[in-house]
């Protein structure tokens, strides 16, 4: 509600006015005028109703006029909403490049429903999804196909959540429907027999997702792994950051905290994304994920330059309908009543 102030003000105003308006009666109140021999109307049925059905008429004004002051009262105030928009965005190329290996499944849930519940404020922006572990496989490409986006991230946060070290050593049980969920969301992505989140190489196929090379554009990857590579890759951790790089592509890295990897795996991890100017998220509570993405979504608007504006839009509908609703109401009780 915008100006709160004004229906602040006018619910006042209406009080004070309904406790003058109480007191004057009271004082100008006169004494009930006798009538001989009618205390046999009370015991007439018509007469009965009457009495009635004036208290009720009398009670609904009151009450219909009450609720007519309170929706004056909120359509002064000025329903409205507000969103920040940030037009530079429009021409933003976010990949989000996950290590969809055993240990990552609870943070990729949490990323990709996050991001499920953003695309409603996207403007222009493409988005893709590229998926590891010792393959990679890009879910979808860049596109600003919004509903496609939204779809394949739910579809993608409810199957990837699936704790699948538990379910085979049989501490976890899933329904046949979500297992079946899981692999076909996660196939593509143990092409290598033996070999686990194959982490370098991973993210050197997230930087070839980017098309449109001779377009100005602003390019990033939201990386999230744990570093714990089991496998031998093609490339260092080092070489496909500077890959990255070389794109011209922000670096924007999730670490969950270690699985079974020392302090290396941070250390090598940090490193390799802070030596290509990138950004390292650190947090071991998925719940995180949401203020991370946002101080992402921050971080950028600096990069980039942009400057947020406040959009607010008024939503008069409800408080215009019920005031005259009200005032029709208002309206044949006094007819009713005359």
């Amino acid at each position: 509600m915008t100006f709160w102030w004004v229906t602040g003000l006018l619910l006042v105003a209406a009080l004070a006015v309904w406790a003058i308006t109480f007191w004057n009666r009271r004082a100008m109140r006169r004494s009930p005028l006798l009538v001989a021999n009618s205390q046999y109307m009370d015991r007439i049925p018509s007469f009965v109703r009457a009495q009635r059905a004036a208290r009720v008429l009398r009670v609904l004004q009151v009450g219909v006029a009450v609720f007519a002051v309170i929706a004056a009262s909120v359509l002064s105030g000025r329903i409205a909403s507000e969103r920040i928009e940030t037009p530079e965005f429009s021409s933003r190329d976010i990949v989000l490049c996950l290590d969809v290996s055993g240990s990552m499944y609870e943070y990729d849930a949490e990323i990709l429903s996050t991001f499920a519940q953003m695309v409603d404020s996207f403007e222009g922006e493409r988005v893709a999804l590229s998926i590891f572990n010792s393959t990679s496989r890009t879910v979808f490409p860049l596109t600003n196909d919004y509903d496609l986006i939204k779809r394949e991230l739910e579809n993608g946060a409810t199957a990837i959540d699936f704790d699948e070290f538990g379910y085979r050593l049989g501490n976890r049980d899933y329904s046949e429907e979500k297992v079946r969920q899981y692999v076909e969301f996660t196939e593509g992505t143990k092409g290598i027999a033996d070999e686990a989140s194959v982490v370098p190489d991973g993210l050197a196929s997230c930087g070839q997702v980017f098309d449109r090379g001779e377009e100005d554009r602003s390019r990033s990857i939201i990386f999230a792994t744990d570093n714990e590579v089991n496998g031998q890759p093609v490339f260092t951790l080092q070489e496909a950051t500077q890959r990255i790089a070389d794109r011209d592509v922000d670096l924007y890295t999730f670490y969950p905290g270690a699985y079974e990897c020392g302090p290396q795996c941070f250390e090598e991890l940090q490193t390799a994304t802070e030596d290509q100017d990138g950004e390292l998220y650190e947090s071991s509570d998925p719940e995180a994920i949401p203020s991370i993405i946002n101080q992402i979504q921050k971080s950028q608007a600096e990069v980039l330059g942009a400057t947020p504006t406040v959009v607010r839009t008024d939503h008069p509908g409800i408080g215009f309908v019920l005031t005259f609703l009200s005032l029709v109401g208002i309206l044949v009780l006094g007819w009713r009543n005359r």
